[in-house]
Formats: structure tokens, C-alpha cells, sequence
């Protein structure tokens, strides 16, 4: 099966460009609500129904998971340029219900804003293999490694002008519309539906007649529906697991049907003729090693992008402009990181690129290692700079090993896998870093709400002039007790980066083993692997 699609370059590079800001925009999307979320929870009612207003979040972020797989098999079958246009059809259309849900009142609209986020959340999902898939086709040799660093990167660019967009928008752009009253924090929902809109008129003028080779086969509907629920049972465990505590009955069961459901579609999926993810796949070294560094690396992401805003929070008792400076100097590090990586693979190779990837965010886990209470804002904006550069250095060398390990016939399959594994291991580091912190939360609160243990602290930090004295009435020992739980948080910290910098020591395992197969070597198999 031919690769590449017969276009000009130029063509070829303007579609990539034009398809990277629908990922773009998805990628912002999963930041930006984290800034308007106070102002749409004003307007529902408030945090009262706390499990309802989660779902504002929790909504977007698993139909983005579930849909990674059913579009990139779709791909496959379908043609990536025609299911792109869908997938941004459908976040077009989940950006205006969401933008919209407000007019349906406090209880009814909280409702429709949360089915809105799940279309929002499909669409944008789809985007990201579908698009990845797109630029494989495109682009052959050296180019397609150029291409997908550019398209890992529109998701870490839109993460990191997510929060800086989402703040100027409440701050400054409300729209008069006659009889209509207009909340600041649904523009940057509707806004997204004149973006999409032009984006797919681009499209269109661009590859509108081309499509991607596709493969004749059947939609496993069976292993699709399988796989989601692995996925939503598994990562939704994982995910309330920080705050619940891994033997929480809705945890293990979470986990339980994830195992089950998941055994099954192994099972299943050896079995088929046309299965969703070819699982065969992962007997290629190349392939299994790409997504291991996919998966390793999503736990260490997920250490910083949390970590480093806590610790600007809990530790240095900052506001939310210096956890933004903070967040967005890892993200844009990521997003140049993944554009150089993509150029550098196309001539040095994956394997080089993979590991000085891997090598350089240990480093900047090992830098965050000796943050503390005196450490400044600009110390960590360096630090997280260095490991997303890093982590970005190996997004394209990954894609590029995986989706010419899976040949023609599977890009789209190759790069949800990808995300999918990204995904997983983001969902465990947070799980993680969030029950080492409320643990020791708990823990610290208890201490200080025992007046004898508080007592047996303050001698122990030598200030015995604080013992029986009640906090609520002395502001001195307020202080000696916020400089004290500063340390602490400091020192949780630093345990959660020591062990991502464990798993990042551990990914120049298989990072050794990311290197692509060239053309003439995989040309041979592109059938074998087509379905």
C-alpha cells in the first residue's frame, strides 16, 4: 500500500498547518476551562453539588480519551481528511451548546453544558489522531518527521495560550447581543465556532478533493464498545483513586471492570478479522518501545504540569499569575521542544533525539528535586522550561517510530495508541501525586487541629513560648505554623519528583529501542499490518 498522497508541497504543508489549529484548539480547550470554571459555577448554583460541577472537566477529558481510538481505526477505514472534517463538526457543535447552555437555566443548563462538553470532548480527541494520521500520509522520509513534531506540538501550544486566552476573554471580551444576557465565560466556548468554521473552509479549499488511502474492512463495533469501557472504568479509577484512596470499593470496582473488560477485548481483538487496534502491533520492538516512552514519559508530564503550580500555590503562597507564568513556560518549552524534535529526528534520527529527550527532563526533575521554601517563581519557570523541552524532544521521534512500525494501513490506529498510552500514564502520576498530598494533608491538618500535638510541634521547631496558645488568637504562631507547613508541602513535593525522576531514569529503556523502520525496509509488510 502507497504511503504518501500525490500533492504538492506546499499543499501538503499549508493542510498541515490548517488541520494543526483544529488540534490547537482542542489542546486549549483542555486548559481553559480550568480559568472560567469559578464564573460558569457562579451562574449554576454554585460548588454545592460538587460531584455535578466536576463533570464540567471530567466530561471533556474522557469522551477525548475514548474517541482517540475510534478515530484513529476510523482513519484507517474511512480516510483521515473526511473523518477530520467530522471531528470538527462535532467540536464546532459542542462548543456552541456549551456556549449556549447558560439560557437554559441554573438545573437544567449545568446539564446540557455537561452533554455539550462530551460532544466538545469526541470532536477533540478525534482531532488528534486523525490529524497525526493525516500528516503520515502527507509526508514521507525526513518530512513526516518535521510534520509530526508540528502536529505534537499544536496540542502543547494550545495548552499553554489555554489559561492566557481563557483569562483575557473574562477580562475583556463580552459581545452585546440585543435581549440577550451575555456572560463573559460563554465566549470562550462560542468563540471556538467561528475558528472551527473558518478552519474547515481551509480545509476544504486546500486537500478538499484528497483523501487518505484507506482500507477495506469492517468497524469492530464489538471491540470499540469493549475498549471504552476498559478505558472509562480504568482511567476513572485512577483518576478519583488520589482523593479516594486505592481501596475504595468505587476504585477497585472502577479497576475491576477495567481488567475484565479489557482481557476480553484482548481476546476479542486477537480473534477478529478487522480488529479496532492490532495488537500484534506491540510484538514490534519499535512499536512497543515508542508507546512505553509515550506512556513513561505521560506520568512524568503530569508530575510537573500539577507540581509546579502546587508548589507555587502550597509552598510560596502564590496567586494564579505566577502558577500561570509558571504552567505556561512548560507548555510553550514542550511545544518548541516537540517543533525542533521533529526537525532533528528527520536527520539525526529517533533513537538520538529520544533519549537527549528523556535525559533532559530527568534533569529538570532533578533540578525540581531542591526546590524549597526560598526558591524563586523565575528557578522553577527554568527547571520546568528544561524538562519540556525535553519531553517535547520525544514526541516526534515516538510518532514517527510507531506509525511506520504499523505501516500505511494503520497510521491512524499507530497514533491513538499514542495518545492513549500518554493519557493512562498522565491519569497514574496524578493519581499518585494526589494521594501522596492529601495524605500528608490530612495528616498536617490533623496535627494542627490536636492541641497537644500542636504543642509537642512547637517545642520540637523550638519556639516552647507557643505552647497552649490557641492559633485562632495569636497571629505570631500562625506565622510559625505557615513557615512549618510550608516545608512540609515542600517536602511532599519533592518526594513526587524524586519518583517521576525514577520513571524518567527508567524510560532510557525503551527509548533506546525508539528508531524507526525506513521505507524500503517497511515496504515489504505495509500489507501484512494494513488491518
Amino acid at each position: 500500500m502507497r504511503d504518501e498522497i500525490r500533492i504538492h508541497p506546499v499543499a501538503a504543508w499549508a493542510a498541515l498547518v490548517f488541520a494543526s489549529l483544529g488540534v490547537l484548539l482542542g489542546g486549549a480547550e483542555l486548559m481553559v476551562v480550568a480559568i472560567a470554571l469559578p464564573s460558569i459555577v457562579a451562574d449554576f448554583g454554585g460548588w454545592a453539588d460538587l460531584a455535578r460541577v466536576s463533570w464540567i472537566v471530567n466530561a471533556y477529558l474522557l469522551a477525548y480519551v475514548v474517541a482517540m481510538p475510534l478515530a484513529g481505526r476510523g482513519a484507517d477505514l474511512w480516510g483521515a481528511r473526511r473523518l477530520y472534517v467530522v471531528a470538527l463538526a462535532l467540536f464546532i457543535v459542542g462548543s456552541a451548546g456549551a456556549g449556549l447552555s447558560r439560557f437554559a437555566g441554573p438545573e437544567d443548563g449545568l446539564n446540557w453544558l455537561i452533554v455539550a462538553r462530551v460532544v466538545q470532548g469526541f470532536g477533540g480527541g478525534a482531532l488528534v489522531p486523525l490529524s497525526m494520521a493525516l500528516a503520515s500520509h502527507l509526508f514521507s522520509g525526513r518530512a513526516r518527521a518535521t510534520a509530526l513534531g508540528v502536529e505534537g506540538a499544536a496540542t502543547y501550544i494550545g495548552m499553554a495560550i489555554g489559561p492566557v486566552y481563557g483569562a483575557w476573554v473574562l477580562l475583556n471580551f463580552n459581545l452585546p447581543i440585543p435581549r440577550l444576557d451575555m456572560a463573559s465565560w460563554q465566549w470562550i466556548f462560542l468563540l471556538n465556532v467561528p475558528i472551527g468554521i473558518v478552519t474547515l473552509l481551509l480545509i476544504y479549499v486546500v486537500v478538499g478533493g484528497i483523501e487518505t488511502p484507506r482500507v477495506r474492512a469492517r468497524l469492530d463495533l464489538g471491540g470499540a464498545l469493549l475498549l471504552t469501557v476498559a478505558l472509562v472504568s480504568g482511567i476513572g479509577a485512577i483518576t478519583i483513586s488520589g482523593a479516594n484512596g486505592w481501596l475504595d470499593p468505587l476504585v477497585l470496582g472502577g479497576l475491576a471492570v477495567a481488567a475484565v473488560s479489557g482481557a476480553v477485548f484482548a481476546w476479542v481483538e486477537l480473534r477478529s478479522t478487522s480488529p479496532i487496534v492490532e495488537l500484534r502491533l506491540f510484538v514490534d520492538r519499535a512499536f512497543s518501545s515508542a508507546n512505553a516512552v509515550s506512556l513513561l514519559t505521560g506520568y512524568t508530564l503530569a508530575t510537573a504540569i500539577i507540581g509546579g503550580p502546587v508548589f507555587v500555590n502550597r509552598v510560596l503562597f502564590g496567586g494564579d499569575a505566577q502558577a500561570s507564568i509558571v504552567l505556561t513556560a512548560l507548555t510553550l518549552a514542550i511545544a518548541v521542544g516537540a517543533l525542533v524534535g521533529g526537525v532533528l529526528t528527520a536527520f539525526i534520527g529517533e533513537r538520538i533525539v529520544t533519549v537527549v529527550g528523556v535525559v533532559a527532563s530527568a534533569v529538570g526533575l532533578w533540578l525540581a528535586i531542591g526546590w524549597g521554601i526560598d526558591t524563586g517563581v523565575e528557578q522553577l519557570v527554568r527547571d520546568l522550561a528544561i524538562f519540556g523541552g525535553g519531553f517535547g524532544l520525544t514526541v516526534s521521534p515516538r510518532a514517527t517510530a510507531a506509525v511506520e512500525a504499523a505501516g500505511a494501513g494503520a497510521y491512524g490506529v499507530a497514533s491513538a495508541m499514542l495518545q492513549i498510552t500518554r493519557t493512562i500514564g498522565m491519569s497514574i502520576g496524578l493519581a499518585l501525586l494526589t494521594s501522596i498530598g492529601q495524605n500528608r494533608i490530612d495528616e498536617l491538618s490533623e496535627l494542627i487541629a490536636d492541641p497537644n500535638l500542636r504543642d509537642e510541634l512547637v517545642r520540637d521547631l523550638g519556639r516552647p513560648e507557643f505552647v497552649g496558645v490557641d492559633p485562632r488568637t495569636s497571629l505570631a504562631l500562625v506565622d510559625v505554623l505557615e513557615r512549618w507547613s510550608q516545608g512540609q508541602s515542600a517536602e511532599v513535593l519533592q518526594l513526587v519528583f524524586t519518583i517521576a525522576l525514577g520513571v524518567a531514569v527508567l524510560t532510557l529503556v525503551p527509548a533506546w529501542f525508539v528508531r524507526a523502520r525506513r521505507a524500503s525496509a517497511a515496504a515489504a509488510d505495509d500489507g501484512d499490518r494494513a488491518v
